[in-house]
């Protein structure tokens, strides 16, 4: 028999995790609606939730009993399930990212655009190949 504090550990973990799943799923909401107060928001909570999904699982590592854990089967399937959406949440954010790279190379098109339009006589491009108005252009000749 394991010990009921590990079970109880377990359970909280996977608590854990199933929280930040919904954290996962509510950030890739607001990426979707390019809700940046949210995101911000989201991110605080992320972070905080990974701080504690990290000091609960070295607790249960340094925990006397962990040995126990492989023994018991209401265990096994308790840590099964943590691994299960634990997998979930990295192909959740995996996902985020890639929508979050999409939305600033969108930006980023969108702004050379807009500089474009903005000023199309004074259109250069600076050293690393993107357009920048050309503001110093021609204040260096004299004539």
């Amino acid at each position: 028999m394991v010990n009921p504090e590990l079970l109880q550990l377990i359970g909280a973990q996977q608590g854990r995790l199933q929280q930040l799943q919904q954290l996962l799923q509510q950030e890739h909401q607001a990426l979707v609606e390019r809700d940046a107060d949210a995101i911000e928001s989201l991110l605080r909570e992320k972070l905080a939730q990974l701080d504690a999904i990290n000091a609960a699982d070295a607790a249960l590592a340094g925990h006397p009993d962990v040995a126990q854990l492989t023994n018991d089967t209401d265990a096994r399937q308790g840590i099964e399930q943590c691994r299960s959406v634990l997998a979930q949440c990295q192909m959740f954010n995996q996902q985020n990212s890639q929508l979050a790279d999409q939305t600033l190379a969108s930006l980023s098109r969108l702004q050379q655009i807009l500089n474009s339009t903005k000023s199309a006589n004074s259109l250069t491009y600076n050293q690393s190949g993107t357009t920048s108005s050309g503001n110093r252009l021609g204040k260096a000749i004299k004539a």
